[in-house]
């Protein structure tokens, strides 16, 4: 598994905005795109690892091309 901090290095890197942010035990939000540009997607996880696989699993379903989705390809779990 890949954690989140790899995950969240790996967008910036290949210029995909987001964001993730916790509000209590087990509550976390997690987003791509921003609040300039807009969000293009946006959920309500369980954990960090849930907010990683999250991201890199939207990332690459919305951003195919991108160097991001080179690195980290679907799986076969992927929605």
């Amino acid at each position: 598994m890949t954690s989140l901090g790899t995950i969240v290095e790996a967008l910036h890197a290949s210029e995909i905005n987001g964001a993730v942010s916790w509000i209590y035990d087990d509550v976390w939000t997690v987003q791509l795109g921003d609040a300039v540009n807009g969000i293009v997607a946006e959920a309500v996880v369980g954990s960090a690892q849930e907010a990683a696989e999250w991201l890199r699993a939207n990332a690459v379903r919305r951003y195919p091309h991108s160097a991001f989705a080179r690195l980290y390809p679907r799986s076969a779990n992927d929605p």
